[in-house]
């Protein structure tokens, strides 16, 4: 089974060798002489962005193992799981006003601080501590997936950078998050078999976020959305925009969907792929399996978006996810199963570049992190449900779940196309 998890990995990484090298052998003149300012401004971004993402994946192929390390159960894993999506749900979805109100600088400092104080509590086989460690990870989580990206978005914007540069940045934060991702599968792997624990990955991530938090504190700028409200009508304001435009309401569904089914998988490609005799599956090295998938994803955006609107690849994303989601309701062999997960994570690379030019397009400066943060609220309570009532369903079932959230976000996709047509 290792083979065969190795071979995935060395195909993956020849495949993505040659997108890459077409990418930018044949790109326009035009990109290799890009504004000097605007360069600076990406590298800026994106080192400090990646480093933060590191953190973050440092810690996926190891969380459910860390739990069962503890002794507990698959029903005790969906209990903390709830927890850290119940958190998203509650308190997250107040991380978008705070930050668009004061300052999504400061949220991306919370962010570090949250998750650095998660990642001190797995250190105890405690399951009220862990529990605590959960609430706070999903609180960081909703601050990593809307303030980094909406500062970026106001930074780009306010400096007067053309609006069509955008994409480029969005297609390198998901091809080199891809990338930054698969060394992290290695290195939590290797911290692992260093130390016996599989503690250790969280003792890495904690360490990079201290270093992001204090590069963030010291070197970026303040932005802000709208300063002038309280955060309750700054929500208020959120969700009279998503009532009043179509098009934000089409966006905002897609991605609570798309991400309520991904991160359903997230918790269940383990005991999907733990082999029937009990023995360890080498989470590190699937994990960075599934990592250069993405990458590739978001490389292939890079070279699709010259041919392809968003809405589009939009289309082919859903639609093909839910195909892959499939796949475990109609086999049992492992290769297949695998080989489905690993294209599912291609069309999630190309996702995150789609989504967020898409969410640049549509939806509003003045509360772009409360928008994005809103349309957590159903994607948490969908995952929350899911893993709730697990325990009590087939593997076949829960993935039946994921393959329904992805066709319905496809049916969403058609309808934006058409209005964005009109």
């Amino acid at each position: 089974m290792l083979t065969m998890y190795g071979s995935y990995l060395a195909l993956l990484l020849g495949v993505f060798a040659i997108v890459l090298a077409k990418k930018y052998l044949t790109r326009a003149p035009t990109d290799a002489k890009k504004d000097p300012a605007f360069s600076a401004f990406q590298r800026q971004f994106l080192f400090v962005y990646l480093v933060m993402m590191a953190a973050d994946w440092m810690q996926g192929p190891y969380v459910y193992r860390l739990y069962s390390y503890y002794g507990f159960s698959r029903h005790d894993n969906g209990v903390l799981f709830i927890a850290g999506f119940g958190s998203s749900l509650v308190f997250g979805t107040w991380a978008g006003p705070i930050a668009d109100l004061y300052g999504r600088k400061f949220a991306c400092v919370l962010y570090g601080v949250t998750y650095t104080l998660s990642c001190a509590t797995k250190h105890f086989p405690n399951f009220t501590i862990l529990m605590i460690g959960r609430l706070l990870g999903g609180v960081a989580t909703s601050i990593l997936w809307s303030s980094f990206e909406s500062w970026m978005v106001s930074e780009h914007n306010s400096r007067g950078f053309p609006g069509d540069q955008i994409g480029s940045t969005f297609s390198l934060m998901y091809t080199f998050n891809g990338i930054l991702a698969i060394a992290s599968g290695f290195v939590a792997q290797a911290a692992v078999d260093a130390v016996d624990h599989p503690v250790a990955p969280f003792d890495v991530s904690g360490a990079l976020l201290i270093i992001g938090t204090l590069i963030i504190h010291y070197q970026w700028s303040e932005n802000y959305g709208s300063e002038s409200r309280t955060v309750m009508e700054q929500m208020k304001e959120a969700i009279a925009e998503v009532r009043n435009d179509i098009k934000v309401a089409l966006v905002g569904l897609q991605q609570s969907l798309f991400e309520g089914a991904m991160y359903t998988f997230v918790f269940m490609w383990t005991p999907t792929l733990e082999t029937k005799d009990g023995s360890t599956i080498p989470h590190g090295l699937i994990f960075a399996c599934f990592m250069i998938a993405c990458s590739l994803g978001g490389t292939l955006y890079g070279v699709l978006e010259n041919h392809f609107r968003a809405t589009v690849l939009m289309r082919i994303v859903f639609f093909g996810a839910a195909a892959m989601m499939a796949t475990p309701m109609l086999t049992t062999d492992h290769t297949m199963i695998m080989g489905a997960f690993v294209v599912f994570e291609v069309l999630v690379g190309i996702f995150w570049s789609s989504i967020g030019t898409l969410r640049s397009k549509y939806v509003p400066e003045g509360c772009r992190a409360t928008v994005i943060n809103l349309f957590r609220v159903p994607l948490n309570a969908m995952v929350c449900l899911v893993l709730y009532f697990q325990g009590g369903m087939t593997i076949g079932t829960v993935f039946s779940i994921c393959t329904v959230f992805h066709v319905l976000a496809g049916i969403t996709a058609i309808a934006l196309g058409q209005k964005v047509a009109e």
